[in-house]
């Protein structure tokens, strides 16, 4: 509306450097103002009645049809305390608590609110990582808000059971269609991710290849051989760590029959040469070759505690032992985890390569890194140490947290601590002792946050 946007930039200008074009505005408005000299009079008598008319100066509508209501959600709502805990989650933004609340609700069946789904759903559009589980717990309504709304569309999302969803839905709803029929009907999902292979740009091949990861089998490897030579780099690195994740395969037996030439030992010193003649440089090259070689390869020239410690000539040496860290990540072998670690505790590596020992590994592990790191070298760990953690391991940390001083590096490592730890590590002594006066800030802090999880998981118990 003209006389609209003429009367706003009048009053935004001020009547002083712009009066108002009356004839601009409808004939009963120039009536109205006609007979007022004062143009800042003019202005608000042209403002009161253009403001009615606009809310209701309007011809009634017609064939208005209600809105559809929403399907009936028989799940009970969460208990009192649950909404309550819910709204200071809410109020405080912990976007971690909150998605672990989510997680807690939907594994007991019950359902939020409606009213409280606005809140829920406008945290889940800036933090992808709460969608999920939010439409687990939103339910019916939450796909009827979706369907309302653009901006929380992702609450309506069709069913990934639905045919045409490998299709044409959204890649969220693709990859939780692949990851589903890989578990329940994995040679049809394998069907549909070969087919539509080649036609999928490069992120989509190398995301639907992060999917496969955790159904890989002995099957996929001529499909993984063919990925090596996808034109991305990504895809080739997925496909290379999953090959590495089969025994057996063509692909690392090759790896190893180049690489055999090119290693030797003598006394307590290991030669490896960088592999010539092939593109590409010859670290990198090597790389390649010792990270997708078996394992079991290195057995001829000792165990895996005593290679690991070797003197290293020919290549350097830090790309060998990072080389070699790839390939226990990649074959889940928890011997030569063991050794990296024990090689070289304070690596870059350590982190990755504790999630791959056992959880009785990981606390003696733990518990053996605590007496040889400093404090400020552990508490950097904690920070990069892969998860879900086991329950073994959270004791070993909460543990050793609750023997250390106050220092910067400790504060942050137990902030991470106190969100990262498993449910049956929550009623450590360090959550359910009083504490004493001079307990430091990030003290009170640990044990406030282990004792707010606590009660979360009480409350929908």
């Amino acid at each position: 509306m003209k006389a609209w946007e003429d009367l706003v930039g009048t009053a935004l200008l001020g009547t002083r450097r712009r009066t108002l074009d009356a004839s601009a505005q409808p004939a009963a408005v120039q009536d109205l103002v006609a007979d007022r000299g004062d143009p800042a009079e003019q202005l608000l008598a042209a403002a009161a009645v253009l403001t009615v008319y606009r809310r209701a100066g309007r011809q009634p509508l017609r064939d208005v049809r209600p809105l559809p209501v929403a399907l009936e959600d028989e799940r009970p709502f969460v208990p009192p305390l649950a909404r309550e805990r819910l709204g200071r989650l809410l109020a405080a933004s912990h976007p971690d608590l909150l998605l672990e609340w989510l997680g807690i609700v939907a594994g007991t069946g019950h359902r939020v609110p409606p009213e409280i789904l606005p809140l829920l759903a406008e945290a889940a559009r800036t933090k992808a990582a709460l969608r999920g589980p939010l439409v687990a717990v939103a339910g019916p309504t939450g796909a009827w808000l979706g369907q309302r709304n653009p901006d929380w569309a992702f609450l309506s999302a069709p069913a990934e059971a639905q045919a045409d969803v490998w299709q044409y839905g959204s890649l969220a709803q693709r990859r939780r269609w692949l990851a589903t029929h890989l578990a329940q009907d994995p040679d049809a999902a394998r069907e549909a991710l070969t087919t539509s292979w080649k036609t999928e740009p490069a992120d989509v091949r190398a995301d639907f290849l992060g999917v496969l990861a955790g159904h890989v089998r002995a099957g996929d490897e001529a499909f993984l051989e063919a990925a090596l030579t996808d034109r991305a780099a990504a895809v080739r690195e997925q496909a290379a760590d999953l090959l590495g994740r089969l025994p057996g395969t063509r692909y690392g037996e090759s790896m190893a029959e180049r690489l055999r030439p090119l290693v030797h030992r003598r006394n307590r010193v290991l030669t490896v040469a960088l592999p010539h003649g092939e593109r590409g440089d010859g670290t990198v090259r090597l790389r390649t070759l010792v990270a997708a070689a078996p394992l079991a390869f290195w057995t001829e020239f000792g165990p895996p505690a005593e290679v690991v410690r070797m003197t290293v000539e020919g290549c350097p040496a830090a790309v060998l032992r990072d080389s070699w860290a790839t390939a226990a990540l990649r074959q889940r072998d928890e011997t030569w985890a063991q050794a990296l670690i024990g090689a070289d505790p304070g690596g870059r590596t350590t982190p990755p390569l504790l999630g791959v020992l056992s959880p009785v590994g990981q606390a003696a592990t733990i518990g053996h890194l605590v007496s040889r790191l400093p404090v400020e070298s552990f508490a950097r760990l904690v920070h990069e140490l892969p998860r879900p953690w086991t329950k073994e391991l959270g004791t070993a940390l909460l543990d050793w947290i609750a023997r250390q001083d106050d220092h910067r590096l400790v504060s942050h490592a137990a902030v991470v601590i106190a969100r990262a730890v498993p449910p049956p590590c929550l009623r450590h002594p360090l959550a359910t002792t009083r504490l004493t006066m001079d307990a430091g800030p990030w003290r009170r802090a640990l044990t406030e946050t282990l004792n707010f999880r606590r009660e979360m998981y009480e409350e929908l118990a």
